[in-house]
C-alpha cells in the first residue's frame, strides 16, 4: 500500500473511530473503564470490518492504527471538553 492510499484509508478510519468512541463514551461514561471501552471498541470495529464490502484489510492490520486514532481522539476530546471527567 502506497503512502497516499494509506492516508486515504486512515482518513476513512478516523471518522469511523470517532463515531464508535462517542457511542462507547455515551454508553459507558465511567472514567475508570478504559480497558473495557477498548475491548468494546475492538468488538465493534471487528464486526464492522468483517461485514464491510469496501475494506480489503483484516482487523489485525487495522487494529494498531485504530488504537492510535482512539488515543488521539480521546486526548483531543478530553482537552477540548467534549468528554467531561467525572467528579
Amino acid at each position: 500500500m502506497g503512502l497516499f492510499e494509506y492516508l486515504k484509508w486512515v482518513k476513512r478510519l478516523w471518522s469511523t473511530v470517532v463515531d464508535i468512541v462517542k457511542l462507547i463514551e455515551e454508553t459507558i461514561p465511567d472514567d475508570g473503564a478504559g480497558n473495557s471501552k477498548l475491548v468494546a471498541f475492538d468488538a465493534m470495529l471487528k464486526g464492522a470490518i468483517d461485514k464491510a464490502d469496501d475494506i480489503d484489510e483484516d482487523f489485525d492490520k487495522l487494529k494498531p492504527v485504530a488504537h492510535d486514532i482512539v488515543n488521539a481522539v480521546v486526548t483531543l476530546f478530553n482537552a477540548t471538553g467534549i468528554f467531561k471527567k467525572s467528579a
